[in-house]
């Protein structure tokens, strides 16, 4: 397997994981009261947090398995100066630790929010969870102008590396024969 194809594979993964994180995170913030015995889609709050957790745990997981992969084209670029750089390389750099920056923060609210209900009064809790919540909008902006300056890449790759091709037509080689 290519680098290439074992990257693809991976973001895919990814994908999948943080999608399923969003929304059981915006259930949880908009759907799901807080602090309520409720239920939605016949599944209720405790369970909801728990696939939101878990989730967010894997994905956190596939994002350190991202970066080791990505580690040595991350590091040709340390210490460059922006001017050194073209645009594209700029804009992918300054999205990059931008998300970077919301992730962590995302990850860490995240993790006071699960952890500290017991040490601390439900005030300082929900204001952890709203930063909780903005971090991770953040990062969900960034994360989405990440995969827009990527998204030749994408096609590209889902062409190559998925059965059925793009918008499930059958795969066409370059001269355009099936």
């Amino acid at each position: 397997m290519s680098n290439s194809e074992r990257n693809f594979w991976l973001d895919w993964i990814m994908f999948i994981v943080y999608s399923i994180t969003v929304v059981s995170g915006f259930l949880l913030w908009l759907v799901i009261p807080h602090g309520a015995n409720a239920a939605f889609a016949g599944i209720d709050r405790g369970v909801w947090l728990s696939i939101h957790i878990g989730s967010g745990f894997w994905g956190l997981r596939g994002v350190i398995l991202h970066i080791i992969w990505h580690w040595r084209w991350l590091t040709a670029l340390r210490g460059r100066p922006f001017r050194t750089l073209k645009k594209p390389v700029v804009a992918n750099r300054l999205v990059n630790r931008i998300a970077w920056i919301s992730f962590i923060a995302s990850n860490l609210l995240g993790l006071q929010t699960w952890l500290l209900p017991g040490i601390l009064s439900t005030r300082m809790v929900f204001i952890f969870s709203r930063l909780h919540v903005a971090a991770s909008i953040c990062w969900l902006v960034f994360l989405t102008a990440h995969l827009l300056l990527h998204q030749r890449w994408i096609a590209s790759a889902v062409h190559r590396y998925l059965p059925f091709g793009i918008a499930g037509n059958p795969k066409v080689n370059l001269e355009g024969q099936r």
